[in-house]
């Protein structure tokens, strides 16, 4: 196989982006339980994973019910809890990424990261999951970072002038409704990670254009190993 870059997507990909989605819940109602004890832990993280609709528009009405209560008063508003959700330190885990990524690198392949959302964000969760330390900060393309998410050429155009030394670009990723349009429309080779029933993101989806579709599917990650060995 020529020279070869394999960049991944982030969330649903490498890691399932429910288990953030958890650990920020479980960072703001630390912070809320550590700030006033009148504020119970247990019952704000069960408010908001069971929220009808927005879990700090439950929260915020938790926090007012309890308030009230307890005759306190609090300056906790929504926009400090998604700041405290969205900046937090995640405890999320990359599964089997890691060694998978290591092996493509022993292998002799190049990695990166493409992946939508802001700066904090993403790269926080890229600390947490040990990514850091195996891709280099160039090839770790972050939307709010490098000016364009994955619904335009700017990140994969921006990942091929940055290695204009590789002949194949492969990307990796979940969402058909953004991951693959625009890699297929600059001669990458797609591949979807199909979804284990965890992800976030539904894959059922009707698409605007044969562009959108992956190339390749795959159920693991380790099965990128034999789809590369079909490559020529």
């Amino acid at each position: 196989m020529p020279p070869t870059l394999i960049a991944f997507d982030l969330d649903d990909t490498l890691y399932k982006e429910r288990d953030f989605v958890a650990s920020g819940y479980r960072a703001v109602a630390r912070a809320l339980a550590d700030a006033d004890d009148a504020f119970y832990y247990d019952e704000m993280v069960h408010v908001m994973i069971n929220a009808p609709v927005n879990p700090f528009d439950s929260l915020a009405e938790y926090l007012v019910n309890r308030s009230i209560q307890q005759s306190i008063s609090h300056d906790f508003d929504i926009p400090w809890m998604v700041a405290t959700y969205r900046n937090h330190f995640p405890d999320i885990k990359a599964d089997d990424a890691l060694a998978i990524l290591t092996n493509l690198i022993a292998k002799g392949y190049r990695i990166g990261i493409i992946t939508d959302g802001r700066a904090v964000t993403q790269s926080n969760k890229i600390k947490a999951l040990g990514l850091d330390r195996l891709i280099a900060p160039e090839n770790i393309s972050i939307s709010e970072i490098v000016g364009g998410e994955k619904y335009t050429p700017i990140p994969f155009q921006r990942m091929m002038k940055l290695n204009a030394d590789i002949k194949r670009f492969i990307y990796v990723g979940d969402n058909p409704m953004k991951d693959f349009h625009w890699p297929n429309r600059l001669g990458w080779t797609t591949v979807q990670l199909n979804d284990d029933g965890r992800n976030v993101h539904s894959q059922q989806v009707s698409l605007p254009s044969d562009d959108y579709s992956p190339r390749h599917h795959i159920s693991a990650l380790n099965e990128l190993f034999p789809l590369l060995s079909t490559l020529s």
